[in-house]
């Protein structure tokens, strides 16, 4: 359920978020791409787990008599259906785990801390088989006297005792977990002490039995141990723990490490608010810190001569430590709290003065720990102690809890303060996500041409008129350098340059990227002085998207909009460029009209508006006044307003006749005070003056100086209009 939850969300929201993010350069593609890989290895994990259970059946562990009480043994079996071959055997692991949840909502988090381990292997002639393909695992752990019991008084902080079994196969591997009870008959308070942290000044109590305080007993090397053991010419013994030792940990960091480095870049380089991106950067150098410690450190401890030699190294450099035997007070396996991830286990050495140094760590292998204890003692001289302490992580919260016994001091949680600033950021960021996605879920349908200028302007070049030097030079350059440049300087004003691009712009086709720059460009010339230029745009915009300015576009556009509503707004977008482009203007106006005023989609009518903003004609000014004054939907008119007045590719003279309309609708006494502001809006935009927004006001200023503004804009050369530059 989790998984088919997470991939219907993840391939919703990436479903949504790749049209708007394939056209665009750099690594914001990534994010939703891996939102979906963490879909899919649930989904991986899901179908496994299913695998395994349809192959081994509901498995069971039976008890052979209960109590299993300290100082006792642990007998039963693992009953399940086993009717493959196990060459290795069957491994089992008994675990004494504390378990505690600090936190809350979802700053929640579970930490676990092994306190005590115990291995061993069932070979496969000691399985019992059944008739039907069923089978028997047998289970013997001897459970020390001083072990804590299990407790689940308290939900926050519980101590389990578990049972893991495994074994390698053909097809899926066999994999089982079991919470096994331990208590004694009657609660005896102080029975089980603590487990010894590591380094403890106290000395350790004589009567304390093997296995979960101390253990004298010796460690076989693991079958393939990743520490390498040599002997040198002067008889000393050599331990070396090579860099890169757990490359499936790595390779896992390393993946993690890139997305988190991708939502960081995602986030510098979106509309984030602007704390996100140094807050997540921040956890980001943890990664990375992390990621260079398991990819270039190593160790290496030599031991003989009466001395132990250290030395950590990052790639091979390092400064070597000595320390006599006699300093030594004694030497560890250690490990500490994990918080969901493998166990890893570390080597200590506490010198006789009180320093701590650390001889190894990430070793993965808990054999391999204890192992490499017990030789480094032999070597040393040293008593023979090969159980694994527990580093003092948790000293905060205090002994375990047991029955019987008072609870332990409270565990520490999170402030009101940390937990107020962990939700307000948890919702921020669920509320920018939110945004992000119903924005592009919602907003702009076409690939690429309504993208609004970087944050960060790139310097403009003032360019002096194109040359045929400059022609020669911009031949030589790739395509997309030639189409910014010449676009650049057809802004500028360049006629020369506009005509070479015009020319160009067919044989570009598909091939000119929205670059950031290409964006500030694109821009730029949708709101020129210079209709030319703003013909250009359009021009623009169909190449990039790869639409040639010819009749089978245009069949392909209608018929695909008729068709097929997802992509309905999208084309009657482009249907307008093309329209305006002189290329099947009589089919297109129509179908235009139609989907302008009849589409129940506000989102296809908006962007029917906008399409023909292109068109340059009188009948498509009508139109887009008729919008302005009759559709539903507020974003409908507010850009039909717009286009009306300033946008798109109509000359001066034609915007003036709109005037007295536009006067008219702000003198009827039935205009709602929304649509008046944008009626005397666009007045000023369409004639340059500056009057009270008062309907009074502008019919009598009409009535003066009407007829001399239109007599002024057709004195205009046709192309020049109001723009920004």
């Amino acid at each position: 359920m989790a998984a088919v939850f997470a991939n219907a969300v993840a391939f919703t929201v990436t479903s949504a978020m790749l049209p708007a993010l394939l056209p665009q350069p750099g690594l914001k593609i990534l994010v939703p791409i891996a939102f979906c890989a963490v879909g899919v290895i649930l989904a991986g994990a899901a179908l496994r787990a299913s695998l395994r259970r349809k192959r081994f059946g509901p498995t069971s562990f039976d008890f052979a008599s209960l109590p299993f009480s300290p100082g006792r043994s642990l007998r039963g079996t693992i009953q399940l259906r086993f009717n493959t071959e196990a060459r290795h055997g069957i491994d089992l692991r008994l675990s004494c785990v504390r378990e505690v949840i600090t936190g809350s909502g979802d700053q929640r988090s579970t930490n676990r801390m092994i306190l005590w381990e115990v291995e061993k292997n069932v070979p496969q002639e000691s399985l019992t088989r059944g008739p039907m393909g069923d089978a028997q695992i047998p289970v013997d752990f001897g459970i020390p006297s001083d072990a804590y019991e299990t407790n689940h008084d308290q939900p926050s902080d519980q101590v389990l005792w578990l049972l893991h079994a495994q074994a390698d196969v053909p097809g899926v591997n066999y994999s089982d977990d079991f919470e096994v009870p331990v208590f004694r008959l009657t609660p005896s308070p102080g029975s089980a002490s603590e487990p010894t942290t590591a380094f403890s000044n106290e000395t350790e109590s004589e009567t304390a039995p093997p296995a979960f305080q101390s253990d004298a007993s010796d460690v076989a090397a693991p079958p393939k141990p990743k520490v390498r053991v040599t002997t040198a010419m002067d008889g000393s013994t050599h331990f070396y723990f090579p860099a890169c030792r757990n490359p499936v940990q790595i390779l896992i960091l390393i993946l993690f490490t890139a997305l988190w480095t991708g939502i960081v870049y995602f986030l510098a380089h979106s509309h984030a608010p602007w704390f996100f991106a140094p807050v997540f950067g921040f956890f980001d150098l943890f990664l990375i810190y992390g990621l260079v410690q398991a990819t270039l450190v190593s160790f290496a401890i030599e031991v003989g001569n009466g001395r132990m030699v250290l030395r950590r190294s990052v790639l091979g450099t390092g400064a070597p430590r000595e320390v006599p035997f006699s300093g030594i007070a004694r030497i560890l396996a250690v490990t500490s709290i994990q918080q969901g991830t493998p166990a890893s286990y570390s080597i200590r050495l506490q010198t006789r003065d009180g320093k701590n140094l650390t001889l190894a760590d990430s070793i993965t292998n808990r054999q391999e720990a204890r192992w490499v204890t017990a030789q480094l003692e032999k070597l040393a001289s040293l008593k023979l102690d090969t159980h694994v302490a527990v580093e003092a992580g948790l000293a905060g919260y205090g002994s375990p809890p047991q029955r019987g016994e008072a609870p332990s001091a409270a565990l520490r949680r999170s402030s009101p303060v940390a937990m107020a600033v962990g939700i307000a950021f948890f919702l921020g960021w669920i509320g920018f996500m939110g945004y992000g996605f119903f924005s592009l879920r919602h907003g702009h349908p076409h690939r690429v041409s309504n993208v609004t200028p970087a944050a960060r302007s790139l310097q403009p070049v003032n360019y002096s008129a194109l040359t045929d030097t400059d022609v020669r030079r911009l031949q030589a350059l790739p395509e997309q350098t030639q189409a910014e440049e010449l676009l650049d300087r057809a802004i500028q004003h360049d006629p020369r340059a506009l005509d070479l691009f015009e020319q160009r712009i067919g044989v570009w086709l598909g091939d000119i990227k929205l670059t950031e720059h290409m964006k500030q460009l694109e821009w730029r010339s949708r709101f020129s002085t210079d209709l030319r230029v703003r013909y250009a745009n359009a021009d623009l915009n169909l190449a990039m998207d790869g639409w040639p300015r010819n009749e089978n576009s245009a069949d392909l556009l209608i018929s695909r909009a008729q068709t097929d509503p997802e992509h309905r707004a999208y084309d009657v977008y482009y249907m307008g460029m093309l329209a305006g482009r002189g290329v099947a203007y009589n089919r297109i106006y129509p179908v235009l009209v139609n989907y302008a005023r009849n589409d129940a989609d506000p989102q296809v009518r908006l962007w029917a508006v906008e399409g023909m903003r292109f068109l340059g004609t009188d009948e498509a000014l009508e139109q887009l006044f008729d919008s302005f004054t009759h559709d539903a939907s507020d974003a409908v008119r507010d850009r039909a307003g717009c286009n009306l007045s300033d946008c798109g590719i109509f000359k001066r003279t034609q915007r003036m006749r709109m005037a007295p309309r536009l006067i008219d609708l702000a003198a009827d006494a039935q205009t709602n005070p929304q649509m008046r502001n944008w009626a005397f809006l666009a007045l000023q935009e369409i004639t340059d003056e500056s009057l009270p927004a008062n309907a009074s006001s502008w019919q009598e200023w009409y009535r003066q100086h009407g007829a001399d503004k239109i007599a002024e804009f057709e004195k205009l050369d046709w192309w020049r209009v109001r723009g920004d530059q």
